[in-house]
């Protein structure tokens, strides 16, 4: 038998609306905090399907204790460390309800989530995914800091092309979408960047959207997933991020390599390919001008624009002096003259994403 599942169904209802999702491997160190602040949700049609990942810990006696006492929570143990991408499908499968909810087992859901998304998502039933702001904590469970995110369908696409739009734990998904183009987690995406690969299939099919609203804590410390920063890591985000151009942007007038040197320079890890961005400024371009041609009919791109402006920008002045810098700057001047105005706009948001990315690295 592939898994173990654990559960009772008395009192829970038939068909609860939301399942979440929470796959655990030796988390015993906060997993009390995170069931509990699921099971406090002021929403209360939903189960709670925890997936043990194999873990060596006291993880699956701390979670079948709760269940115990609470009919909504559903155990299911894999006989073997799976990862991530692998325990969220087969919560996924087991799933009942209309909705997924993903849940981390070391970080804490605010009381009002559930009940904000679901309204939010069975008034707009276009969209598919929906995520919504978070607060970085410490061990401790002190505040570190609120991270920006990405608002709109349109600004989540333009960005899905160069990183994740999306807080993975924080989203809650459609499953007749998953179910119906057959969208799951690639169980080979195993470093940490199995939602940003998840969300440039899903979004093929459906809309997303971030609400603004912060109903999730997400704990920062060494040791957890989000300190995985190495070299395959990288090179898969690179990878990943090209098919993306590539999958959304078919008919893109550059070439693969090209696409694939300008996210290496943008997600460079040393100063040599940081230095290359200016070099490859009119790429980035070409991919913004075939999204606009694409969305033209959509008014939102002219707001998007001044970001992306910001952005090249930014590309261009750092790091300093880059080579080919003066010729780039031309040419985004040739644009926009604002973009000097847009820049200085955009730093209040580029240092809170620079110091969230420091924190994230050393804390």
């Amino acid at each position: 038998m592939y898994f173990q599942e654990k559960h009772t169904d008395k009192f829970m209802p038939a068909e609860p609306l939301v399942s979440v999702v929470m796959p655990m491997f030796n988390a015993e160190r906060f997993l009390v905090e995170a069931i509990q602040s699921v099971l406090a949700q002021d929403y209360r049609n939903f189960e709670l399907i925890i997936v043990d990942d194999g873990s060596r810990d006291r993880s699956w006696d701390i979670a079948s204790r709760h269940g115990q006492h609470d009919e909504r929570i559903r155990l299911i143990r894999l006989p073997q460390n799976q990862r991530v991408a692998a325990a969220c499908n087969v919560g996924i499968q087991a799933a009942q309800g209309k909705y997924i909810a993903r849940m981390d087992a070391d970080d804490v859901s605010l009381p009002g989530r559930f009940s904000t998304q679901v309204e939010f998502m069975e008034s707009h039933p276009d969209i598919g995914v929906l995520g919504c702001g978070l607060r970085f904590i410490d061990e401790a469970g002190n505040p570190l800091g609120i991270p920006p995110i990405f608002r709109g369908d349109l600004s989540i696409r333009w960005h899905l092309l160069y990183e994740s739009p999306l807080f993975h734990a924080t989203v809650m998904l459609r499953k007749s979408v998953m179910d119906l183009f057959d969208v799951k987690y690639d169980p080979l995406a195993i470093y940490g960047e199995e939602d940003y690969e998840l969300w440039t299939r899903f979004l093929l099919f459906s809309e997303g959207e971030n609400l603004s609203e912060v109903l999730y804590h997400y704990r920062l410390y060494p040791g957890s997933v989000s300190q995985l920063n190495n070299i395959r890591q990288h090179e898969s985000l690179v990878n990943i991020s090209t098919r993306a151009v590539l999958t959304h942007l078919p008919e893109v007038p550059v070439s693969f390599q090209e696409i694939k040197d300008l996210q290496i320079a943008l997600k460079g890890t040393s100063s040599s390919e940081r230095t290359q961005r200016a070099k490859l400024i009119p790429v980035y371009f070409k991919i913004w001008d075939e999204f606009c041609r694409l969305h033209q009919k959509d008014t939102r791109i002219f707001g998007l624009e001044q970001s992306v402006l910001a952005w090249a920008a930014r590309m261009i002045l750092y790091p300093l002096f880059q080579t080919k810098a003066l010729k780039a700057l031309l040419s985004l001047t040739k644009r926009s003259w604002k973009w000097p105005f847009f820049l200085l706009k955009s730093i209040p948001y580029y240092m809170a994403r620079r110091w969230i990315g420091y924190r994230s690295r050393y804390l």
